[in-house]
């Protein structure tokens, strides 16, 4: 299955460069409205997001096990690994 980002209003650019709220909106987008919240909490911005790891995602932000695997799975590991392959270019 493959997974396509996604772009919401407001989210351009390369992850590295987005705000707090960049990250927000795009959870918000994603589908994960309350999740996104403790995004805002933790104020994590993109390098922040982009530097997460598997247990920062699941025990960090305090979250529901299911949608913090679905966030970590589907949307942190594909912008990371999207943004770091397109650093090697």
């Amino acid at each position: 299955m493959r997974t396509k980002i996604i772009k919401s209003e407001g989210v351009n650019g390369s992850p590295v460069n987005w705000t707090v709220s960049d990250v927000v909106s795009y959870f918000t987008a994603a589908g994960f409205p309350e999740q996104a919240a403790a995004f805002r909490t933790q104020e994590i911005d993109g390098k922040s997001l982009l530097l997460m790891q598997r247990n920062d995602v699941l025990t960090g932000l305090s979250i529901r096990l299911g949608p913090a695997l679905k966030i970590y799975e589907r949307h942190v590991k594909v912008l990371q690994k999207t943004h770091f392959e397109d650093d090697d270019c």
